[in-house]
This record gives structure tokens, C-alpha cells and sequence, in this order.
């Protein structure tokens, strides 16, 4: 009879226990999910902040930055008018809020029979390049 009051036991134990890891499996699937969609997320909210500020600064306006944000780290391409913007820009990204590292990958566009190009004030000398946090 002992016997028979065990495998009651085991099943009931059992059937929990079974419930209990698919609950937990489903969890962490979740919150794996919900991981990469925050950090996603992120890097959008870094993308479009980095284009808004961008426009708001008046020598980047004819500029033509492209910026692409994953894991905190941002890629600027395009063209600009001239060093200091692509320093300005750098320099604009790197301060923004989640950003860990900038990549400058500007060019500057050549001014066919144009003089030095203006600088921003206090902006003078060699681009900034991987600019870490």
C-alpha cells in the first residue's frame, strides 16, 4: 500500500514541477524578447535624437549626416562642408543621452573654386574619430 501512496505523491510533485519550468522557460523567452526590443528602442531614440539635434544646429543644416545607432555605439556617414562640421557633428552625437561611442565616418565634400570653408566658433583642427565616452 506504501508503494501505491509514493506514485500518488510523485504525480502530484511531478505535474508542478513540470508547470513551474514551462512558466519559467516562457519567462525568460519573454524577457530575452523584451531585451532586444528595449535595446532597439534605444538606439532608435538615440538615432532620431542625434537628427533632431543636427537640425537644430545652424552650421550642420545643409549638411548631409546619416546616422545609424546599435548598441549605443553611432556611425555618422554623408558629406559635410568642411572639418569642423564633421568635428561639430561628432561632438554633438557624443554628448546625447545612451550614446557610448561615435564612429565619424564623414567626408568633406570638395568647393570647386571656393575658399577654407567657415568654422563654427571654437571649433578648429582634426575631426574627431571613435570618440568613446
Amino acid at each position: 500500500m506504501k508503494k501505491g501512496l509514493k506514485a500518488i505523491t510523485s504525480r502530484e510533485t511531478l505535474i508542478p514541477g513540470i508547470l513551474s519550468l514551462l512558466l519559467m522557460t516562457g519567462l525568460l523567452v519573454l524577457l530575452m524578447i523584451t531585451g532586444y526590443l528595449f535595446a532597439a528602442n534605444t538606439d532608435e531614440r538615440i538615432a532620431a535624437a542625434a537628427r533632431e539635434a543636427f537640425v537644430s544646429q545652424a552650421y550642420l543644416k545643409g549638411d548631409d549626416i546619416q546616422v545609424r545607432a546599435q548598441d549605443g555605439a553611432v556611425t555618422l556617414t554623408g558629406t559635410v562642408a568642411g572639418e569642423p562640421h564633421s568635428s561639430l557633428a561628432a561632438e554633438t552625437v557624443a554628448d546625447l543621452p545612451g550614446v557610448k561611442r561615435v564612429y565619424n565616418r564623414l567626408e568633406v565634400r570638395a568647393h570647386a573654386g571656393s575658399g577654407p570653408t567657415s568654422s563654427p566658433a571654437g571649433l578648429s583642427g582634426p575631426g574627431l574619430q571613435n570618440v568613446a565616452k
